[in-house]
């Protein structure tokens, strides 16, 4: 089946030093470190604001992929930090800024939180309500015993 001894146990058709080399094209990932935007303040960044959400709710607000930051940053004038605490449950928010700044920008994310969490209850109890409905009509269709 194979024509090269590379391809046995490959499945994709290509020598490892091929996979390798593809491997090296592609882009790396972002740096972890970032640069300070012109627009923030040095004084700014030491007393940061820190705090921990779970990581379903990081990922409502911010989108799974944290595109949203940016925005939040620019128009709050903060910096945020949204890392992974390392269960994966959690994240740790951190917000630069001033403090009355920082205590604003966390009241609205914990604000936020709080309604993607009633979101989540209400959808819950309309999953149950449905299967509680839909066991009932299966139930009622059901034929009766007569009764003599």
């Amino acid at each position: 089946m194979a024509d090269h001894a590379g391809d046995v146990g490959q499945g994709h058709g290509c020598t490892p030093a091929e996979s390798r080399d593809g491997l090296l094209r592609l882009p790396l990932p972002p740096p972890r470190l970032r640069t300070r935007p012109w627009w923030f303040p040095v004084q700014e960044l030491r007393d940061p604001l820190v705090f921990y959400l779970e990581a379903w709710l990081a990922d409502s607000i911010f989108g799974p992929d944290r595109a949203i930051i940016p925005e939040m940053e620019w128009m709050n004038q903060v910096l945020l930090m949204v890392d992974k605490v390392n269960s994966g449950n959690f994240v740790e928010i951190t917000i630069f800024g001033q403090p009355r700044v920082q205590n604003r920008v966390k009241s609205v994310l914990l604000s936020l939180a709080s309604r993607h969490r009633q979101y989540r209850a209400r959808a819950e109890k309309m999953k149950q309500l449905e299967e509680f409905l839909k066991a009932r009509a299966a139930g009622l269709q059901t034929p009766q015993h007569a009764v003599a």
